[in-house]
């Protein structure tokens, strides 16, 4: 007799909030770095209303107002965590004026934070189930304060959602259509050429471009590849899928980068300051068969 193989089965609704409720996930995103109190406040906060909760910091250290960067680096990590998570994301240069604070589900996760495009890349890739305004003052601080939305807004937001508060008691459902969205300049491959830019640079000094990895299969298997940086007058045409065993130190290459776009590195060095590159510098890549 054959047995049936068991299919794994998906956690239903009922079980991914029981799971929320037992022990939740709430991970922070801010451009506050770690040298004030800030981070730790907005956890103090979260704390007082639901002490079970599991904090895991994605990043503090996105640039100061860099919305577009912190867009980006939420879109390369929200996947990796369970489903009924909570994002509670500040990046908020146009705190106590009129944008709005907003809760949303997009896909399996929830996102908590101003609307300002940061949530872009996820309204992208996720299907939106719901999105809200964080209007009621039953799930705020007493005092909310006209500069930090972090402490007095967000972070009790996120921690009642947690504690397993529906999206609709925070506030008027909102239409996705209103909700701000940044140009992410997604781009085209038109035969061997691609038009794209640089999206972001990480720790190491890595230049990561617009171009996901998908747009070339054939980044290392074509004759020749040539990255065009226009504005610097450069020509990088080095390969390296790793950086072990790439060229000498002080020569870039470009790379595939862990989060799945293409990528421009210089081993043990720092491209960015090496080459002068910043982002949102226009980049080319020529791709061309033998």
């Amino acid at each position: 007799m054959v047995q049936k193989e068991e299919q794994p089965r998906t956690a239903s609704a009922h079980e991914q909030k029981a799971v929320r409720l037992s022990s939740p996930v709430i991970a922070l995103m801010t451009d506050f770095g770690l040298r004030d109190g800030f981070v730790g406040i907005m956890k103090g906060v979260i704390a007082g209303i639901v002490p079970q909760a599991q904090f895991i910091d994605i990043s503090h250290d996105i640039a100061p107002q860099n919305v577009a960067a912190g867009a980006w680096l939420l879109s390369t990590a929200y996947r990796y965590f369970p489903a009924g998570s909570i994002f509670l994301c500040v990046v908020d240069p146009g705190v106590g004026s009129q944008r709005r604070a907003i809760a949303l589900e997009a896909g399996e996760w929830f996102f908590v934070g101003p609307d300002n495009g940061l949530f872009s890349y996820v309204l992208a890739e996720q299907p939106l189930r719901r999105v809200v305004a964080l209007e009621n003052p039953a799930y705020r601080l007493p005092a909310v304060s006209t500069t930090f939305h972090g402490r007095d807004i967000f972070a009790p937001a996120a921690a009642h959602l947690a504690r397993g508060v529906p999206l609709s008691d925070f506030g008027a459902v909102l239409d996705p259509g209103s909700l701000q969205r940044l140009d992410l300049g997604q781009p085209r491959r038109e035969g061997g050429r691609i038009e794209a830019s640089v999206i972001y640079i990480d720790h190491f000094g890595n230049l990561v471009t617009s171009i996901p990895l998908t747009l070339v299969p054939d980044l290392f298997s074509a004759s020749r590849v040539r990255l065009l940086i226009p504005g610097r007058h450069l020509t990088i045409e080095r390969r390296q899928p790793f950086f072990a065993g790439a060229a000498g130190e002080g020569e870039p290459f470009v790379y595939s980068d862990s989060a799945g776009y293409v990528g421009v590195a210089i081993r043990n060095g720092n491209a960015a300051v090496a080459l002068g590159v910043s982002v949102g510098e226009a980049v080319t890549l020529v791709i061309e068969e033998a």
